[in-house]
């Protein structure tokens, strides 16, 4: 993977009146790369991209796409983008939307049509109008007019809205093979599952401020969660709540969850048993990206409110 940045903010803000849609925030997302930008609605991850594509004026900061902070149109040329729904028109069919768009940008060959087609499964349909799609499909042909011309950067906001879930996988599928070698994908989307298995790395924010930015398992390394049942729930948790080594440690319909390295599932079982409570029941694995989201989320709204 190449190591220089496709796209790079520095101290970016965006304020509307009184408020602070997008505050200093600083990323860099390198090429050949799936990048999940995440937050809460009201976060600023619209912002950021309105930002990005050119739509949004920023009222401090900078940021550069391809390596250049200075010619912001010509580095649009070889970006490709779904925002919101896409917008064709419907009395078209979907070739011909392609190809007039194609027409208009001067994106690409029109005998790329018919692999774009291919690619994104509408191939069967590529000749129907386009009011007669379901809004997977028009999600789809979205994608398809985003890759007119080849683009090194993609812009995919809520790329699976509307998809049943065999078009969700096949979507994410997609996703993660058009995020290598020379393209990046610049993926926003309130499905974190989806964003756990695409996303080579993310960055969430919370009230237009960065709170954490890795890659997927950094920012879930060492996070396992245990679930457990004992003979005394009760004591358990209080013994367990003191061990230094669990984050935190909860009751929830007659289970033990506690936030722990997984490895660590023995000492457990052994530090209640010194105590003469057994355990009954054990199950252990990684944290999912959701918990974490809400956790680090939940605790940035807590700072803010004190």
């Amino acid at each position: 993977m190449d190591s220089n940045p496709v796209v790079q903010t520095e101290g970016l803000t965006k304020r509307y009146g009184s408020i602070l849609a997008v505050d200093d925030l600083s990323l860099t997302v390198p090429r050949g790369h799936v990048f999940g930008l995440l937050g809460p609605n009201g976060s600023g991850k619209t912002t950021t991209m309105g930002m990005l594509l050119g739509l949004v004026r920023p009222t401090a900061g900078s940021f550069s796409l391809f390596g250049t902070h200075t010619n912001h149109q010509a580095s649009l040329r070889r970006v490709g983008a779904i925002v919101e729904t896409p917008t064709f028109y419907p009395y078209l069919t979907g070739r011909q939307n392609l190809a007039y768009f194609q027409g208009i940008l001067g994106r690409g060959a029109a005998q790329e049509l018919d692999d774009l087609l291919e690619q994104v499964s509408l191939a069967d349909r590529a000749d129907d109008r386009f009011h007669t799609y379901s809004l997977g499909m028009k999600q789809r042909l979205g994608l398809a007019y985003a890759l007119l011309g080849d683009p090194g950067l993609l812009f995919l906001d809520e790329p699976t809205n509307g998809m049943d879930p065999a078009g969700m996988a096949e979507m994410r599928g997609l996703i993660r093979s058009l995020g290598t070698q020379d393209r990046t994908v610049f993926l926003s989307s309130h499905l974190l599952h989806e964003v756990e298995q695409v996303c080579d790395s993310v960055v969430i924010l919370s009230k237009g401020k960065l709170i954490a930015q890795g890659s997927v398992a950094d920012l879930l390394k060492g996070r396992g969660q245990i679930r457990l049942r004992t003979t005394d729930n009760a004591q358990a948790l209080t013994i367990l709540t003191a061990l230094d080594w669990v984050e935190e440690a909860t009751l929830e319909d007659e289970t033990l969850v506690v936030t722990a390295p997984s490895e660590r599932a023995p000492e457990l079982s052994a530090a209640l048993g010194r105590a003469d409570i057994y355990v009954t029941e054990m199950t252990s694995g990684k944290e999912s990206l959701e918990s974490y989201f809400l956790e680090i989320t939940a605790a940035e709204e807590g700072e803010e409110g004190r």
